[in-house]
């Protein structure tokens, strides 16, 4: 799950659901709060693939325009070895009627943290492509590390800046 609180104090809250376990059933879920969490929306957002295919783990953040970015995961059934990070933006997230944009993925990988504004302007992602070993199908070895992304155009494009590898590592959810 993830939460963000919007400068005008608006609660966000997003978290996955569906099916018994993880697995393709599940699907990723956006809620609001207006009065500091004393009550919470219906789903105002709902990300659910197609067929088997999985979307979980979401991250909200606010980046320093003030939009509000959801990030998610999206994967074949549990884990097809290499994921994808997709996101969609509210650029007015106070407003009443709320626009998101289309949703696009950034890459493969999966994102369980915010990412980091540096003095430069640049934004840091976290995205790992996880060594599982049930990641044997479809997996991008090239790409199973702790990964950075790197915006410097405020998200419009992303692109590998670099990364670590720990030995005998599973699931990375670094910062």
């Amino acid at each position: 799950p993830g939460i963000e609180r919007s400068p005008g104090g608006r609660l966000w809250a997003t978290f996955y659901s569906g099916g018994k376990d993880e697995g393709p059933d599940n699907y990723v879920l956006l809620i609001k709060s207006d009065d500091d969490g004393v009550t919470w929306s219906e789903p105002i957002l709902a990300i659910d693939p197609p067929d088997k295919i999985r979307a979980y783990d979401s991250c909200l953040w606010h980046d320093p325009s003030g939009r509000l970015w959801l990030f998610w995961a999206q994967s074949y059934e549990w884990y097809g070895g290499r994921c994808g990070v997709w996101t969609t933006v509210c650029d007015h997230p106070e407003s009443d009627t709320l626009h998101w944009s289309e949703p696009r993925r950034i890459a493969n990988g999966i994102m369980m943290n915010k990412p980091t504004v540096l003095s430069t302007g640049e934004w840091l992602l976290p995205i790992a492509v996880w060594a599982s070993r049930q990641s044997e199908l479809n997996r991008v070895d090239a790409e199973r590390y702790s990964n950075v992304f790197v915006t410097t155009d405020e998200g419009q494009s992303f692109s590998l800046l670099g990364r670590a590898d720990v030995p005998n590592r599973t699931f990375d959810e670094h910062m």
